[in-house]
């Protein structure tokens, strides 16, 4: 990888979304790399291979769901930042998230322009608290 090249992530255990938001931002592959896992385990597993800047990921998935993907991401890459979309929100969800601190969140179905918005404000600022 181009080291001025940002990494990604994302991680959700449907395919297709994974594939569109990777396609999405596949027209910027020239500053940006993205990988894909389909579960929370698969998505350790490439975190203990590969450098990664930043992470987006699904809540519920088989396995290991997000939240405690975002608790192994937080205590054992403190430095990667992470963006949480989800189907289910709620003022729980959104109140755990904001515990976690700096990172992102965003409600499906959305707007991959949105979400592309989301990626580069955080990629472009460093570690950014986006509000929720």
């Amino acid at each position: 990888m181009n080291d001025n090249k940002k990494r990604i992530l994302i991680v959700d255990d449907e395919e297709d979304l994974t594939w569109s938001i990777s396609k999405r931002i596949a027209k910027d592959r020239n500053i940006l790399e993205v990988i894909c896992a389909n579960s929370g385990n698969r998505a350790l597993k490439m975190l203990s291979e590969f450098k990664v800047d930043l992470i987006i990921t699904d809540l519920r998935m088989p396995g290991i769901h997000g939240l405690q993907l975002l608790n192994e991401i937080k205590i054992r890459y403190p430095h990667i930042q992470i963006i949480v979309m989800t189907a289910h929100g709620s003022v729980e969800v959104r109140e755990a998230i904001r515990r976690w601190g700096q990172t992102g969140y965003i409600e499906k179905p959305f707007e991959m322009n949105d979400l592309r918005e989301l990626i580069y404000s955080f990629l472009d600022n460093g570690r950014q608290i986006v509000p929720i």
